[in-house]
Protein backbone atom coordinates (compact mmCIF):
# COMPACT_ATOMS: atom_id res chain seq x y z
CA UNK A 1 0.00 0.00 0.00
CA UNK A 2 1.13 3.54 -0.62
CA UNK A 3 1.03 6.70 1.46
CA UNK A 4 -2.30 7.77 -0.09
CA UNK A 5 -4.05 4.78 1.49
CA UNK A 6 -2.75 5.65 4.97
CA UNK A 7 -3.42 9.35 4.53
CA UNK A 8 -7.01 8.69 3.44
CA UNK A 9 -7.50 6.58 6.57
CA UNK A 10 -6.13 9.37 8.78
CA UNK A 11 -8.56 11.85 7.21
CA UNK A 12 -11.44 9.52 8.10
CA UNK A 13 -10.46 8.83 11.71
CA UNK A 14 -9.25 12.38 12.47
CA UNK A 15 -11.81 14.70 10.84
CA UNK A 16 -10.45 17.81 12.55
CA UNK A 17 -7.20 17.70 10.56
CA UNK A 18 -6.12 21.10 9.32
CA UNK A 19 -3.44 21.82 6.71
CA UNK A 20 -0.89 22.10 9.51
CA UNK A 21 -1.81 18.58 10.70
CA UNK A 22 -1.48 17.27 7.16
CA UNK A 23 2.04 18.70 6.98
CA UNK A 24 2.82 17.15 10.37
CA UNK A 25 1.59 13.75 9.21
CA UNK A 26 3.61 13.95 5.98
CA UNK A 27 6.67 15.07 7.93
CA UNK A 28 6.38 12.26 10.48
CA UNK A 29 5.80 9.73 7.71
CA UNK A 30 8.96 10.82 5.89
CA UNK A 31 11.32 11.88 8.69
CA UNK A 32 10.09 9.94 11.70
CA UNK A 33 10.78 11.61 15.04
CA UNK A 34 14.51 12.26 14.90
CA UNK A 35 14.00 15.95 15.74
CA UNK A 36 12.55 14.99 19.15
CA UNK A 37 15.46 12.73 19.98
CA UNK A 38 18.27 15.28 19.92
CA UNK A 39 18.32 14.92 23.73
CA UNK A 40 17.62 11.26 24.55
CA UNK A 41 17.20 11.69 28.31
CA UNK A 42 14.85 14.62 27.91
CA UNK A 43 12.80 12.65 25.38
CA UNK A 44 12.61 9.72 27.80
CA UNK A 45 11.51 11.94 30.69
CA UNK A 46 8.90 13.62 28.52
CA UNK A 47 7.47 10.27 27.39
CA UNK A 48 7.30 8.91 30.93
CA UNK A 49 5.61 12.09 32.20
CA UNK A 50 3.13 12.10 29.31
CA UNK A 51 2.38 8.40 29.82
CA UNK A 52 1.73 9.01 33.53
CA UNK A 53 -0.70 11.80 32.70
CA UNK A 54 -2.65 10.11 29.91
CA UNK A 55 -5.81 8.12 30.59
CA UNK A 56 -6.57 4.70 29.21
CA UNK A 57 -8.43 5.00 25.89
CA UNK A 58 -10.40 2.81 23.51
CA UNK A 59 -8.44 3.96 20.46
CA UNK A 60 -6.39 1.41 18.53
CA UNK A 61 -2.96 0.55 19.87
CA UNK A 62 -1.39 2.06 16.78
CA UNK A 63 -2.32 3.80 13.54
CA UNK A 64 -0.22 3.14 10.49
CA UNK A 65 0.56 6.45 8.78
CA UNK A 66 2.86 5.24 6.00
CA UNK A 67 4.23 1.96 4.70
CA UNK A 68 6.99 2.08 7.36
CA UNK A 69 5.67 4.24 10.21
CA UNK A 70 2.98 4.01 12.91
CA UNK A 71 1.72 6.32 15.61
CA UNK A 72 1.54 4.29 18.83
CA UNK A 73 -1.29 5.68 20.97
CA UNK A 74 -0.22 6.07 24.60
CA UNK A 75 -3.76 5.78 26.00
CA UNK A 76 -4.18 2.41 24.28
CA UNK A 77 -0.70 1.35 25.45
CA UNK A 78 -1.83 2.13 28.98
CA UNK A 79 -5.14 0.32 28.49
CA UNK A 80 -3.23 -2.83 27.57
CA UNK A 81 -1.05 -2.36 30.66
CA UNK A 82 2.14 -2.44 28.65
CA UNK A 83 5.52 -1.34 29.96
CA UNK A 84 6.64 2.03 28.67
CA UNK A 85 10.37 1.25 28.51
CA UNK A 86 10.16 -1.03 25.42
CA UNK A 87 8.08 1.60 23.65
CA UNK A 88 10.73 4.22 24.34
CA UNK A 89 13.41 1.93 22.95
CA UNK A 90 11.34 1.30 19.80
CA UNK A 91 10.77 5.06 19.48
CA UNK A 92 14.50 5.77 19.90
CA UNK A 93 15.44 3.05 17.38
CA UNK A 94 13.02 4.60 14.89
CA UNK A 95 14.64 8.03 14.84
CA UNK A 96 16.36 7.82 11.45
CA UNK A 97 14.16 6.91 8.51
CA UNK A 98 16.18 7.44 5.31
CA UNK A 99 18.64 9.71 3.57
CA UNK A 100 16.07 10.83 1.01
CA UNK A 101 13.48 11.92 3.57
CA UNK A 102 13.08 15.39 2.05
CA UNK A 103 12.22 13.92 -1.35
CA UNK A 104 9.78 11.49 0.27
CA UNK A 105 8.21 14.34 2.26
CA UNK A 106 7.61 16.39 -0.90
CA UNK A 107 6.06 13.38 -2.62
CA UNK A 108 3.80 12.82 0.41
CA UNK A 109 2.67 16.46 0.27
CA UNK A 110 1.68 15.97 -3.37
CA UNK A 111 -0.17 12.76 -2.55
CA UNK A 112 -1.96 14.54 0.30
CA UNK A 113 -3.05 17.36 -2.01
CA UNK A 114 -4.38 14.90 -4.59
CA UNK A 115 -6.21 12.87 -1.93
CA UNK A 116 -7.78 15.93 -0.30
CA UNK A 117 -8.85 17.21 -3.71
CA UNK A 118 -10.58 13.88 -4.42
CA UNK A 119 -12.15 13.32 -0.99
CA UNK A 120 -12.88 16.66 0.65
CA UNK A 121 -15.68 18.64 -0.98
CA UNK A 122 -14.51 21.88 0.67
CA UNK A 123 -10.85 21.45 -0.25
CA UNK A 124 -9.42 24.67 -1.64
CA UNK A 125 -6.30 23.99 -3.68
CA UNK A 126 -5.36 27.66 -3.79
CA UNK A 127 -5.41 27.91 0.02
CA UNK A 128 -3.44 24.65 0.31
CA UNK A 129 -0.76 25.90 -2.09
CA UNK A 130 -0.52 29.21 -0.24
CA UNK A 131 -0.15 27.35 3.06
CA UNK A 132 2.51 25.01 1.63
CA UNK A 133 4.44 27.85 -0.02
CA UNK A 134 4.47 29.75 3.26
CA UNK A 135 5.55 26.63 5.14
CA UNK A 136 8.39 25.90 2.69
CA UNK A 137 9.57 29.53 2.75
CA UNK A 138 10.53 29.02 6.40
CA UNK A 139 12.41 25.81 5.64
CA UNK A 140 11.25 22.22 5.89
CA UNK A 141 10.96 21.50 9.58
CA UNK A 142 8.55 19.83 12.01
CA UNK A 143 5.33 21.56 13.02
CA UNK A 144 2.95 21.12 15.93
CA UNK A 145 -0.62 19.94 15.63
CA UNK A 146 -3.16 22.69 15.05
CA UNK A 147 -5.14 23.95 18.03
CA UNK A 148 -8.31 22.47 16.55
CA UNK A 149 -6.71 19.04 16.19
CA UNK A 150 -5.25 19.11 19.72
CA UNK A 151 -8.59 20.18 21.17
CA UNK A 152 -10.71 17.62 19.30
CA UNK A 153 -8.35 14.68 18.93
CA UNK A 154 -6.23 14.97 22.09
CA UNK A 155 -3.22 13.31 20.43
CA UNK A 156 -0.82 11.39 22.63
CA UNK A 157 1.41 9.05 20.68
CA UNK A 158 4.93 8.18 19.61
CA UNK A 159 6.24 7.69 16.10
CA UNK A 160 7.72 4.22 15.61
CA UNK A 161 8.89 2.15 12.65
CA UNK A 162 6.54 -0.77 12.22
CA UNK A 163 9.52 -3.14 12.28
CA UNK A 164 10.47 -1.82 15.74
CA UNK A 165 6.91 -2.13 17.00
CA UNK A 166 6.71 -5.73 15.81
CA UNK A 167 9.75 -6.54 17.97
CA UNK A 168 7.96 -5.52 21.18
CA UNK A 169 4.43 -6.74 20.54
Amino acid sequence: MDFGFYFENQLKIHPSMQYQDVVKLCYQSAFGAEHILSDIERAREYLYAEFDSVSSTKEPLFEQISPEIVRVNLGAWKREEREISPLFDAFKNSAFISENSTDVFLIYLDVAKKTMNELLPNFNEEQWLAFINNYKSNGIKPVHHSDQYRQNERPSYRIVKITELEKIL
